[in-house]
């Protein structure tokens, strides 16, 4: 693990007067672009869980100096190649993304447990201050009023009758239950930690619903949409990114990690069926531990003849929740073989750390 860390930091942490980011661009396929939200959510969970207070501290300045006017990260930054400055561009970079709002908040909750004294950028007590403002503001922005789970970013609206489809949607890779366990335990406001609670019921609802109805596999599409007859079920077509938006494609990816990390964390039953069958499906594929990059939910089809580590690494840690030692043998061993990228590396590390940082002190 050490190694591994050690590598991704030098490989992915920036600096600039704003403070640290973790540059995401290395492929050059969004234009200037440097970093976005989720980014640094991953970056501030893997420097907190690592014990870095000197990087953590960096990366929380920059969240600071690119907060929006909801109080939420803006969502993608850019570097002027002139003048090696980092900005947003204000047309297209400024609304948030909720998962990576999620994660940075998870990651000053649990800075404030780890380092209670601050430190020489920040006092003591500025996490937990930083963490509670943050989670309300994703409640009051991130959060669907009535259905008490995670939209897809502040622009999304209910007025705004051309997008209602996306309104009343959401995507499973937000479907971060541990976080929304320890806002519901460290927030500050026994109202805020009620509100939480229940997005953590009903988000957690909406995860269960897919199995078996919708899914007989367990796997989880990138995108769910509700409506009144049916609830939740899976997107058809493009709703937000491409052709597999209903798939478990780039977003769901994500799905095995973050639900078993909560079903670590908390013991909670009612998901294990679920996770039992995921478990089953991706164990059981025939490309395992080189998981096709977009499964089909509805029969485990590779859509893709190729694997990444963001497939991967989920499945592992999947295997290593649920205590089957011998396919998180196979996957760690398929990792090593794998190319080199931001977000598989990424992905990869920060479940490293979760699982290296357990479960008690969550």
């Amino acid at each position: 693990m050490e190694s591994k860390y050690v590598a991704w930091r030098n490989n992915y942490i920036r600096s600039c007067s704003q403070g640290l980011y973790v540059f995401y661009n290395g492929k050059g396929d969004n234009g200037d672009a440097v970093t976005c939200s989720e980014a640094h959510g991953y970056g501030m969970l893997i420097s907190v869980l690592h014990r870095n207070q000197q990087d953590f501290d960096g990366l929380l300045r920059y969240f600071l100096a690119f907060r929006n006017q909801n109080g939420l990260m803006q969502w993608q930054q850019s570097m002027n190649k002139r003048t090696h400055e980092v900005y947003t561009d204000m047309d297209e970079g400024a609304t948030s993304a909720t998962d990576g709002d999620i994660d940075i908040a998870t990651a000053l909750f649990l800075a404030a447990r780890l380092f209670p004294h601050g430190g020489p950028a920040f006092p003591a007590g500025a996490y937990a201050y930083e963490a509670a403002q943050l989670s309300s503001a994703i409640l009051r922005k991130c959060i669907h009023p009535r259905l008490n789970t995670p939209l897809l970013g502040d622009w999304c609206n209910e007025d705004d009758r051309k997008n209602q489809r996306l309104y009343n949607s959401t995507r499973t890779s937000d479907f971060i239950l541990s976080g929304f366990l320890l806002f519901y335990r460290m927030h500050p406001d026994p109202n805020e930690r009620s509100r939480w609670q229940a997005v953590l019921e009903s988000t957690l609802a909406a995860a269960l619903a897919q199995y078996p109805h919708h899914s007989s596999t367990g796997l989880l599409p990138d995108f769910l949409e509700y409506d009144s007859h049916h609830g939740w079920r899976p997107t058809h077509g493009k709703l937000l990114e491409g052709k597999n938006d209903g798939e478990m494609s780039w977003n769901a990816c994500r799905t095995p990690w973050r639900l078993a990390h909560y079903y670590a964390v908390s013991g909670d039953q009612r998901i294990l069926p679920l996770l039992q069958r995921m478990h089953h499906t991706l164990s059981t594929h025939p490309s395992f531990p080189a998981l096709p990059a977009g499964i089909r939910i509805k029969d485990a089809k590779g859509l893709e003849s190729y694997t990444d580590r963001a497939f991967i690494a989920p499945a592992a840690y999947l295997c290593y929740v649920l205590q089957d030692s011998h396919n998180h043998s196979r996957a760690l061993a398929q990792l090593e073989e794998e190319e080199c990228s931001y977000f598989g590396d990424t992905i990869d590390l920060c479940i490293g750390e979760m699982a290296t940082f357990g479960s008690s002190g969550w």
